[in-house]
Order: C-alpha cells, then sequence, then structure tokens
C-alpha cells in the first residue's frame, strides 16, 4: 500500500507543478544537442532517455562504462547485439531534474574523450580493464 500511496502523491505533484518536469527537458535538450553537436549519433528520441551510439563489440562497451564511471563519475547503461547490430554499441543515458547545465558539460566532455579513446583501440581486451 505505501507504494500506492507514494506513487499517487507523484502524479499530485507532478500535477500541481510543471517546473521539475520543464527542468529535466531543458536538462535533456541541452545534452542532446550538445552530443549532436559533437558529432554524436543518437539516432531518434523523443524521450529523456538519450541513446549515443558507437562502434564497437562488448568488451569495448564494457571498458568503455567502466571508464565512465570509475573516472568521470558517469553511469550509462549499454545495449549491445542482439538488441542492436553487432558491431554497434549503444549507451543509454537518463538525466534527471536534479542534473545542471554542469553536468552536461561534464558529460559530454567525457563522452568526447571516451569516443576518442575507443577510437585509438583502449577499450579493446577480453577482459575488463583497470582504469
Amino acid at each position: 500500500m505505501p507504494i500506492i500511496i507514494g506513487a499517487l502523491k507523484r502524479l499530485e505533484i507532478m500535477r500541481r507543478d510543471s517546473s521539475l518536469r520543464d527542468k529535466l527537458w531543458s536538462i535533456t535538450q541541452k545534452l542532446q544537442s550538445g552530443l549532436k553537436e559533437n558529432g554524436f549519433n543518437l539516432g531518434v528520441t523523443e524521450s529523456c532517455v538519450t541513446p549515443v551510439f558507437l562502434s564497437g563489440g562488448v568488451g569495448e562497451a564494457t571498458n568503455l562504462t567502466v571508464d565512465l564511471r570509475e573516472n568521470y563519475g558517469i553511469f550509462c547503461s549499454i545495449v549491445t547485439y542482439p538488441v542492436v547490430p553487432k558491431g554497434a554499441i549503444m549507451l543509454r543515458l537518463i538525466p534527471t531534474d536534479i542534473n545542471t547545465e554542469e553536468d552536461v558539460k561534464k558529460t559530454i566532455n567525457a563522452f568526447k574523450e571516451v569516443k576518442e579513446k575507443l577510437f585509438s583501440g583502449k577499450y579493446v581486451s577480453d577482459k575488463i580493464a583497470e582504469f
């Protein structure tokens, strides 16, 4: 029962005040446009969930996300084959209303750095690398 009460309370707050939703969409738009401006393929998305498509295998995707988490403080989920074609990596970022413009800048810069590492072969390994 407490879960239902909590969900109903969140719906009530969302109906009464759109400021959090507005901030979430503002942050999402800044993140998505910034990534696109820096050459990232986001595919087609109409939600706050932001996919970022790169080339590579499961090992590279795993090492890249470990690097993002451990060295940049950014969490994202990995989607690989068979959900996406072999040789493709999809990373999913999920911004929230507590993220700031500084967080967006930090994320874009981190993605630029890990993209360079990915293309240089730094993440190629059969095991998870230590960074």
